[in-house]
This record gives structure tokens, sequence and C-alpha cells, in this order.
């Protein structure tokens, strides 16, 4: 008959074997840190790219009789979602509301081109630089009051924006004295209307928007047309957090302008974008 102490040293054993074992069965990978999901493995698992957007010509196009998109970036995103064998989910969405459409999951990737500002990247992250656009204004044709930037910062000037839009916020960083009429809509061009309407006195969007207005409204001018102040890089927008992602989306970007897709796509649209920015520091 085995001893009582030899009992409890061979079930002592069997105990260091078990643990053992199990410890050889789990698995190699270690767990994904906290409970965040990896979005790129989620899109492919899917099968789903939930891709939000802002009507932006030319870069996102939206045809108002069929409800189709193009556009520069429209194209790009299709090509993308093709190599990876996943379909495309759009949501339509504005300045002002893009941001939580991407941290409510609503969809994964914003294509509107977003500029790259330090308040935006506390709420969003970043991929590289898709291109650059400046910004200007719209005053009434004959007024003579903005011919600078200083001639902004001046008080009672009433200047209308697009909310969430880079106008609005030079606007609030830069000009503490203005009269601010915010427009909750992802269409600059009824900022824009402020002006002619004479409720505004002037209205600050992006170059590529101002332009297209001045074109077609003969009661107004784009002050800072020929020479855009606050040039900023514009990228797409992903939660915070979505490293893999990001890493892939740089890594297509990089690939698509290397064989020379971005500018193709660019040019079938007629895009005026600028794509370097240099600055020259003296010694």
């Amino acid at each position: 008959m085995m001893h009582s102490s030899s009992k409890v040293l061979v079930t002592a054993i069997i105990l260091a074997f078990m643990v053992i074992i199990a410890g050889c069965e789990r698995p190699t990978t270690p767990p994904a840190s906290g409970n965040v999901p990896d979005t790129l493995e989620k899109i492919r698992r899917e099968k789903v790219l939930k891709v939000g957007y802002i009507i932006y010509p030319p870069a996102v196009i939206k045809d108002p009789k069929t409800g189709a998109l193009g556009g520069h970036l429209v194209d790009t995103v299709e090509e993308l979602a093709k190599i990876m064998d996943v379909k495309i989910q759009y949501h339509e969405a504005a300045w002002g509301t893009f941001v939580a459409g991407l941290q409510t999951g609503q969809f994964d990737l914003s294509i509107a081109p977003t500029f790259r500002t330090i308040p935006r990247a506390l709420a969003v992250t970043f991929t590289r630089s898709l291109f650059y656009v400046g910004n200007s204004a719209i005053a009434k044709k004959g007024d003579n009051r903005f011919k600078d930037l200083k001639d902004l910062s001046r008080a009672g000037i009433a200047i209308a924006v697009t909310q969430g839009e880079a106008g609005h916020e030079y606007a609030k960083a830069n000009l503490p004295k203005a009269k601010l009429t915010v427009l909750s809509t992802a269409d600059q061009s009824l900022a824009f209307s402020e002006v002619s309407a004479g409720r505004a006195d002037i209205a600050l969007g992006d170059a590529w928007a101002t332009r297209q207005y001045a074109e077609k409204r003969p009661e107004v001018v784009d002050v800072f047309g020929k020479n855009p102040f606050n040039l900023t890089s514009v990228g797409w927008a992903v939660r915070s957090g979505d490293t893999n992602f990001l890493v892939f989306l740089n890594t297509a970007i990089d690939f698509f302008e290397d064989t020379g897709k971005l500018r193709e796509w660019e040019q079938k649209y007629k895009a005026p974008w600028y794509h370097k920015v240099v600055h020259f520091e003296p010694y």
C-alpha cells in the first residue's frame, strides 16, 4: 500500500504535468490589446468597406438626378476596394458631422478631402497628404475693404463660414472680433450666398469652392483667388487607434502615386491641386 506522503507527491506531479500540457495547448499569438477591434481585419472578414464622403467637386461629385458618385477620390477608393475584393457602402456626411460618423462606426474611412489640422488630429487620424489646398474668400464686387488678411480682423465685420470647414477653424482661431454666421451644411456655396444676399460682408471657404462660386456669380469677387492663404495638406481620415488600417491606406496611396494613378485620376476631372509645398528659409 502507498504511503500517504507518496500519494501527495504523485498527485502534485500529475497536477504539474497537466499544467504544463495546458500551457502548451494555449495559442502562441497574443490577444489584441484592449477591446479595440482591428478595422482592417473586420473589413476583410465582412467584405464591406464603409466609406463616408462629403460632396466636394472635383474630388467627390454626386449626380443630382441619379445619386451616382464620381470624382477622383471616388475613383481612388473604388480601385482600392476592387483590389481588396470588398464592396463599398457609402454614407454621406458633412464637415460638422464626419468626425462623429467615424467615432460612432457609421463608416470606417472618410474620403472627404479634409485639411490635416492640429485640432482635427485630436479627434481623428489622417492618412499621408493627398494634395494641398488653400483658402480664399467671397466679397461683393466693388467692396474694397478686403485687400489683406488683416482687413478681416476689424471689429464688426460680418463673416459667413461653413461649420467644421477650414475657413470656420481659421476664423475662430484668428478673427476674434468678427461677427460669425455659421452654416451647418456640406455646401460651402450657402455661406457664399450670404454675401450675395447682403447678409454678410465676406465669406470664407477653400480656394477651389470660392473660385467656382465667383465664376458663376457676377456680383461677387474671389478676394484671395490669385494668392490663397493658409495652404494646407489634405488627407483621408480614420478613427484614432486604427493603426493597421492607417498603415494599409498609406501604403495604398503611395502605390497609387508611384504608379501615376493619382495624377491620372486628377487629370481626368481637371483637378487644380498643389502637390508639394516648399519653404525656403535663409541660413
